[in-house]
């Protein structure tokens, strides 16, 4: 049998929004890579998906630090992608355990854009923290001719553009520019069409309507905001039970 490489979406932290499908590919693995923002920090896709592997499964933990320069960037992701390398010609099965899904912002992409193709590579998504909120909180994304757009927030994003423009909006990595997405929400008169939450899935989690009050320094780094600028009046007498 042919030792993979496997991408698993383990959910935004509720262990039983894994699919079967990632249940039974983390039992197959010899070697898991967990990332890492910074050394010694840990894994949360560790903690959601451990139960389901095996005991003796070997962890190791890889930095994906968050470097200004482009090029340091891409050397760290070649250095963990030569980790990955070593183990596959090991014989070994190896899993990379990523929050979210696997091809929704992750990190997982940036190690399958340093493999070559000789090795064979099996990608098991997972349910998306704003996917998560809509089942979680009962409101629909999107209804009938309805668009939405999901966006990795940054200080280039046109945000006044983004709320004009699409009719459902989620705004991921919420914590690197909450001041001026605030300011924005309130100048296009949209500061009540949105719910935002704090480490959905998780037993810390938080959930707003009204954040006028909130600063960047309290928003966690697992944070997203949904707007709909249909409004979430008609849907509150589920969200709120």
């Amino acid at each position: 049998m042919t030792n993979k490489f496997y991408g698993i979406g383990v959910g935004v932290g509720d262990p039983e929004e894994l699919t079967l499908k990632a249940i039974n590919t983390l039992k197959k693995l010899d070697v898991v890579i967990l990332p890492e923002a910074k050394k010694d920090d840990g894994s949360v896709a560790y903690n959601i998906a451990k139960a389901y592997m095996k005991e003796d499964v070997e962890k190791v933990f890889v930095e994906f630090p968050m470097l200004k320069s482009l090029e340091d960037r891409e050397k760290a992701r070649k250095e963990n992608a030569e980790i990955v390398r070593k183990f596959l010609d090991e014989g070994k099965n190896v899993g990379f355990l990523t929050i979210g899904d696997t091809m929704t912002y992750s990190t997982y992409v940036y190690l399958l854009e340093h493999l070559p193709e000789k090795y064979v590579v099996e990608t098991v998504p997972g349910i998306s923290s704003f996917v998560d909120m809509a089942s979680r909180f009962n409101f629909p994304l999107m209804i009938g001719d309805e668009t939405l757009k999901v966006i990795s927030l940054n200080k280039k994003t046109d945000i006044e553009f983004e709320l004009k423009n699409n009719d459902n909006i989620v705004f991921m990595k919420v914590s690197r520019n909450f001041e001026t997405l605030k300011e924005a929400l309130i100048k296009s008169g949209n500061i009540s069409n949105l719910i935002m939450v704090s480490n959905c899935g998780k037993e810390n989690q938080k959930v707003y309507f009204d954040i006028k009050d909130l600063t960047e320094d309290d928003i966690p780094y697992f944070t997203t905001l949904i707007v709909k600028k249909g409004g979430f009046e008609k849907w509150k007498k589920f969200i709120l039970h």
